[in-house]
């Protein structure tokens, strides 16, 4: 009887575990805000970035022809490490911004996970 409830408590607390740091922000606003600005100061980033979806998700956009859209991303998890923001985990989409503007069509042109 011990043994099972013991085994019941460990899969218990794993769930709740799994749980809390599902619903979990990566980055907390004042670092989301700091991300963006420094994001923006780069070139290859020429506007602000387009949306955070859950804190896990970062959408940026760049024009079509500066870069391939899975390094321009990899770029963006390469800056916010070098910053020191604790990124990992983030995923990183980039659209493309012209489209977003233009034709309110979401184009994901590449995507990447910080590590």
């Amino acid at each position: 009887m011990k043994r099972t409830l013991f085994v019941l408590l460990v899969v218990v607390s794993a769930v709740v575990a799994y749980y809390v740091s599902s619903i979990a922000s990566i980055l907390n606003h004042e670092q989301q805000l700091s991300a963006e600005s420094f994001l923006l100061e780069n070139s290859l980033f020429p506007a602000r970035p387009v949306w955070w979806s859950d804190g896990k998700i970062l959408a940026i956009g760049i024009l079509p022809d500066s870069s391939t859209g899975d390094a321009a991303a990899q770029t963006a998890c390469d800056l916010l490490i070098a910053e020191q923001l604790p990124v990992s985990g983030l995923r990183i989409e980039v659209y493309d911004v012209l489209k977003i503007q233009n034709e309110d069509e979401w184009s994901l042109l590449g995507f990447a996970v910080c590590e």
